[in-house]
């Protein structure tokens, strides 16, 4: 899970159980990714070591921890991905779950996500939250992983549109004085649910995953060659969406002057980006994205371009 970078401590939230135990694609073989260039999946040792870290155990009275951000009086506020929030305080006092919350539906690796504070938190306790919402009409809840990959890729393309499964969401909200629940929740964006990260100029980068359901993939056991419209590759693969704080588009975004893209649309041909961390060095987007069964990347995140996994190409 993520950790906040200004703990001078790094804080072991440990999770005590996991709905994701099961793996992502059961019954998919590892492979060996193809590297793009020599060297790419073979990276050298680093010729210092890191200097080492202090790990203490807080609590292990969390299910699927999955964010964390520390607020101003000194507690962690922490997500759990089967769509819960608490408070969690130093000495190892764990709150129960938060009101306000959001609905969610975790269903694979879908769930409640990130969570991170607005600069200006300390005055206006507002928060930025990701989450995976249900259908219209469904109650919140924890699903088979089956219902999110081989009871969806099995149908045709056609029904598979018409099938709401639920919506990948970003949105804002404002923790409550007392710290009990979040209040005027309010959806910024949809197409992406994993990481959020604050811009140095203040806008947000969200990450989201590839969106396979939309479009035939080599996820319904085909494989497909979508070079001739790369639109699917900027509209359903996973991306990289720069809002500002308040959902609206900044006006440089790559992509305002293409009808078929989504203007929130920043970078995109992820496949399943849960790092991201801004280098401070040169502000930029720093990306981790996950490969099918290795082949994971790092990628730096540049407007307009993509990012395609070398075993996916």
């Amino acid at each position: 899970m993520k950790l906040t970078a200004s703990v001078p401590v790094v804080l072991a939230l440990v999770m005590a159980s996991s709905v994701f135990a099961q793996g992502r694609y059961s019954g998919d073989a590892p492979v060996k990714p193809k590297p793009a260039f020599p060297g790419q999946t073979e990276a050298p040792k680093p010729s210092k070591p890191s200097a080492p870290v202090k790990v203490e155990s807080v609590t292990n009275r969390l299910t699927s921890p999955w964010s964390v951000a520390l607020l101003p009086d000194g507690n962690f506020l922490v997500t759990e991905s089967i769509g819960l929030m608490r408070i969690v305080r130093p000495d190892g006092v764990v709150s129960a779950p938060l009101g306000g919350v959001p609905d969610v539906k975790v269903v694979a690796a879908q769930g409640l996500h990130d969570l991170v504070l607005d600069p200006g938190f300390a005055q206006n306790r507002l928060l930025y939250l990701t989450y995976f919402a249900p259908p219209r009409g469904e109650k919140p809840g924890i699903w088979p992983v089956e219902f999110f990959y081989q009871k969806v890729w099995t149908k045709p393309l056609a029904e598979r549109r018409l099938t709401d499964i639920g919506t990948e969401r970003v949105a804002r909200a404002r923790l409550n004085k007392d710290e009990t629940g979040l209040e005027e929740i309010q959806t910024l964006a949809e197409g992406a649910e994993r990481r959020v990260v604050l811009a140095p100029d203040g806008t947000l980068y969200v990450t989201g995953a590839d969106r396979f359901r939309f479009y035939d993939s080599k996820y319904d056991g085909v494989e497909h060659d979508f070079t001739d419209n790369p639109d699917l590759g900027r509209n359903f693969s996973g991306r990289v969406l720069r809002i500002n704080r308040d959902g609206s588009i900044p006006k440089d975004n790559p992509w305002l002057s293409r009808a078929t893209v989504p203007a929130e649309t920043f970078a995109h041909g992820l496949r399943d980006p849960e790092g991201a961390a801004i280098n401070p060095a040169t502000g930029e987007l720093w990306v981790t994205d996950h490969g099918p069964q290795g082949g994971d990347e790092i990628n730096i995140i540049r407007a307009g371009k993509t990012y395609v996994c070398p075993d996916e190409t």
